[in-house]
């Protein structure tokens, strides 16, 4: 992976980063926290959150929500 990060602007990753984690402390908690949460549930939520991201990567969204945290 950090063969393919190499000459990536480091804005880029640190955001891509911070969007891994919060997609897999989301998958996490579902499955390990809410027991009763079926796999293929989890998956979806995490599938849907993670096309939103992107969107917001594409749209410019992700930018003022950085502005703003």
């Amino acid at each position: 992976m950090k063969a393919r990060q190499k000459g990536q602007n480091t804005d880029v990753i640190a955001c891509a980063d911070r969007g891994t984690e919060r997609l897999q402390r989301k998958y996490q908690k579902m499955i390990r926290i809410r027991r009763g949460v079926n796999r293929n549930v989890a998956v979806t939520a995490v599938a849907r959150e993670l096309a939103y991201f992107v969107w917001g990567m594409e749209t410019g969204h992700i930018i003022e929500y950085r502005q703003n945290s």
